[in-house]
């Protein structure tokens, strides 16, 4: 066998990258790099020589060799001679400051060694296995130190053990993957990949070799296809995106821009097709790729009663590792308040924003964890010209920086500023891709408005098959073989539950205290509601002596409990859905999420609720006596302050079931006027069958049986009440059901918050 024969059993063609231009060599032929026009590679630099280096393929792999001035420098270091057989990263001209050059083999038949990473990160380090123990973490004291802020100190153990190898999670916050999928422990296989944080880690028998994604990604679709009850929202959308560049994507109403955002990231899968990221399966791998993916949707998803600096203060405490210290998560935000041009703006309140600024805020929580791809749903929705300028030009800067964006848009103002722009017609088919230069031509056209005016108007065209023939379109066809998929696992959790929840604790206290008219509000309700009850006529207050006046109080004490729980919880989940929906994605423990607001509405709940019965009580004669503890007002008290209690969790029921914050005052109105008339106070309930056993779903009705034990109005008045029993057992009887009903109701809410999470469907395609 010859030479070349040889190269061509060992390698496939070479791809190489320099900013946004790719070259792919055809294998066995040499390549030639520098400032010559008649380089395989031309790069126009003054760092860069006239015949600065040569790539030759040889049955080890290709051959970089340096014939320059300047350098060919590989991690830091010149480097005269440079193999080439996995994804490889080199400086030219400079250490630091000079051209990264990227060179990703694309191996075709037998391989001298393990399977390469998946990915066209570059290849950062190679550390040499040692002994039958490798330790991997955030901590220079590891065997292998990542500088990366996603990375717990002790993150993970490689381990031998008869001679096989075995990766151990250590309890990171952010996890350790195998091959993309997320592991506690798993043996590992020579050429195997392990995932930590932004590093891949390619394991062999004599080392790991690292590859960091630095965020120069390339994304491709292909043959991207959605259906909805048999009709399609997206027909073989496929297209090739190189790393740092802009992409806008475009279209009327109904063209699938938003199902197409989805499937590209991974959080509605397409039904067919296939996202790469940076060549590997975005949906095969989403576990560990998803945190590396930042998504803006249309809404935002800070809070607008905090600052820009507390807001980021927060995601960072739930983003990254507890054991990650103050000082370099707050290094962290002030990097990207830097870069977005926010530092002035960190002490401001995010209401106070102008609308781009806002938007910046937004993506600032997703830089956090320096994403390598991003995402924006209408970022410039709502926003003048200018603001709407001011915006994509952070998009540009961002992709400059080493960004892949794409952003989904109506606005046609500055797409001059895209690299590509992505026109899908009705029905889910794309009808241009390519640089906004040729977009009005090839459409023939004056204006963008009359492309929308197009799609929109001609039905009879075919816009996906005009496409394809234009010779604009130049992917190369692949045949797609169906293949089914297991249905995606929900997103792994992000660190330990009990951490999310004491940070989510503060959180939705800060956002409560920092909403001062709210917090005035809710401040001032049991005032009120306790003047409503001294309207009410009557010496003898809760005393047996005058049942009904006894029993007319204890009605508005229950009543005004329960309005006070679910005025308190009602706008809490539908006004944070995007943003839950967001860090859900990520990692978010839903019930972490649910726990702290069921913890800290709960103590404002037992305050409110406390507050207004001593109001609403003091120089009131109480009940005559008590039945389990040493003082009647105090059961009455306890009493009030559970309906109020259970009553909050049923507002959070409700904040589940409304689309916004508006429809829920309809539902409040019905609820409560529901818990009135079934609460057992205006009319015996132990006789109607139905009705009273509907009545016991409302935390009203054992409230008030609670307040008519200690008061003995079954004895006074109705005695028939099961509820109202004059005795301790009832009493706690009541009690407990009112607190199962309690629990019972957060399920409930669980429940209704996974309503509108994405619903992941089987791929068979």
């Amino acid at each position: 066998m010859d030479r070349d024969t040889a190269v061509r059993n060992w390698w496939g063609p070479l791809e190489i990258s320099l900013g946004r231009q790719r070259w792919v060599a055809a294998p066995g032929e040499p390549i030639t790099i520098g400032r010559d026009p008649q380089a395989t590679v031309q790069v126009e630099d003054p760092q860069v020589s006239r015949h600065h280096a040569t790539l030759d393929p040889t049955p080890r792999g290709w051959v970089l060799t340096d014939h320059s001035r300047n350098g060919v420098f590989l991690d830091g270091q010149r480097t005269p001679r440079v193999l080439v057989n996995s994804p490889t990263a080199v400086a030219l001209g400079h250490p630091r400051d000079g051209l990264v050059l990227t060179m990703t083999p694309i191996a075709e038949g037998n391989r001298p060694r393990g399977r390469v990473a998946q990915t066209h990160a570059p290849r950062t380090g190679m550390h040499i296995v040692s002994g039958g123990r490798i330790t991997i973490g955030r901590l220079r004291e590891n065997d292998v130190a990542l500088d990366d802020l996603l990375v717990s100190r002790h993150h993970a153990v490689l381990e031998r053990d008869h001679g096989t190898w075995r990766i151990h999670d250590l309890g990171s916050a952010n996890g350790t993957y195998l091959n993309g999928q997320r592991v506690a422990e798993a043996d590992v296989a020579d050429g195997e990949l392990i995932g930590v944080g932004h590093a891949l880690l390619e394991f062999s028998a004599t080392g790991l070799t690292e590859y960091q994604d630095r965020g120069d990604v390339d994304i491709e679709a292909d043959g991207l296809v959605v259906m909805r009850d048999s009709h399609r929202l997206l027909d073989g959308v496929g297209f090739g995106l190189p790393g740092r560049s802009l992409l806008a994507i475009l279209g009327p109403s109904g063209s699938g821009k938003s199902t197409l955002l989805g499937a590209l990231t991974g959080s509605r899968p397409a039904d067919a097709g296939e996202v790469s990221y940076g060549g590997r399966d975005l949906y095969a791998d989403s576990d560990e790729l998803r945190q590396r993916i930042g998504v803006v949707p249309q809404d935002d998803i800070v809070h607008p009663q905090l600052t820009v600096l507390r807001a980021l203060s927060h995601a960072a405490r739930l983003r990254f590792p507890p054991d990650v210290p103050l000082e370099d998560r707050d290094r962290r935000i002030a990097e990207v308040l830097e870069e977005l041009g926010l530092s002035g703006q960190a002490q401001q309140r995010i209401w106070s924003l102008s609308g781009g600024q806002r938007k910046r805020a937004s993506v600032a929580l997703e830089l956090l964890t320096r994403p390598s791809l991003l995402f924006l749903d209408e970022p410039t929705s709502g926003l003048d010209p200018g603001l709407d300028k001011q915006v994509m030009q952070n998009l540009r800067e961002l992709a400059d920086a080493g960004r892949t964006v794409v952003v989904v848009t109506h606005s046609v103002l500055n797409l001059d500023l895209c690299d590509q722009l992505l026109f899908l017609a009705p029905g889910g088919r794309v009808a241009y891709f390519g640089p906004p230069g040729q977009a009005l031509s090839y459409f023939g056209v004056a204006d963008y408005a009359e492309v929308f005016m197009m799609l929109e108007g001609e039905t009879s065209v075919d816009w996906g098959e005009r496409f394809r023939s234009s010779g604009l379109d130049h992917r190369p066809s692949r045949p797609h073989h169906g293949r089914p998929r297991a249905v995606p696992k929900p997103p792994p959790r992000s660190g330990t539950a009990l951490v999310q929840y004491r940070v989510l604790c503060r959180r939705t206290l800060d956002v409560l205290v920092a909403d001062r008219m709210y917090l005035t509000f809710l401040s001032l309700l049991p005032v009120l509601l306790s003047g409503l009850a001294y309207a009410m006529p009557g010496p003898h207050g809760l005393s047996s002596v005058s049942p009904l006046e006894a029993e007319q109080l204890m009605l508005v004490l229950v009543l005004g409990g329960a309005l006070m729980g679910i005025a308190g919880s009602i706008r809490e989940l539908v006004k944070e859905r995007s943003i839950y929906l967001r860090e859900r994605a990520i990692g978010l423990s839903s019930a972490a999420y649910l726990g702290s607001k069921v913890t800290v509405l709960g103590a404002l709940a037992i305050v409110q609720g406390a507050a207004f019965a001593v109001l609403a009580l003091v120089r009131r004669q109480g009940p005559d006596g008590a039945v389990l503890l040493s003082w009647g007002k105090l059961e009455i008290g306890l009493a009030v302050v559970a309906v109020t209690v259970s009553s909050m969790v049923v507002g959070l029921v409700i904040s589940t079931m409304i689309s916004n914050a508006d429809r829920g005052m309809p539902l409040l109105v019905m609820v409560v006027m529901l818990q009135f008339v079934l609460s057992g106070g205006l009319f015996a309930l132990g006789d109607k069958v139905g009705l009273n056993q509907l009545s016991w779903l409302m935390p009203t009705r054992w409230a008030f049986g609670m307040g008519a034990v200690t008061m003995s109005l079954g004895v006074a008045n109705r005695d028939n009440d099961a509820l109202w029993r004059h005795s301790a057992t009832t009493w706690l009887a009541d009690a407990l059901l009112l607190g199962g009903l309690t629990l019972v109701l957060v399920l409930v809410a669980g429940l209704g918050m996974r309503r509108y999470e994405p619903r992941r469907r089987r791929r068979t395609g």
